[in-house]
């Protein structure tokens, strides 16, 4: 049985402040790959919003840079 993920947005995207880089696209790879394994996964909304925040975590980064 497959569990619905429940994200605290604003509280994911204050957490990913303080994730290295390397943990930031391994998350996108890893939530991608979840996706691509299961596009039935009732938790794929959880995994795209991974996606979405790391990516833009990173941008974030780098126009700070």
């Amino acid at each position: 049985m497959l569990l619905n993920k429940i994200m605290d947005h604003a509280a994911y995207r204050r957490r990913l402040h303080s994730v290295p880089v390397a943990a930031l696209f391994f998350i996108i790879k890893d939530a991608q790959e979840a996706m691509k394994a299961n596009p039935e996964n009732p938790n794929n909304g959880y995994y795209a919003d991974e996606v979405c925040y790391a990516g833009m975590e990173l941008n974030r980064r780098r126009k700070s840079a």
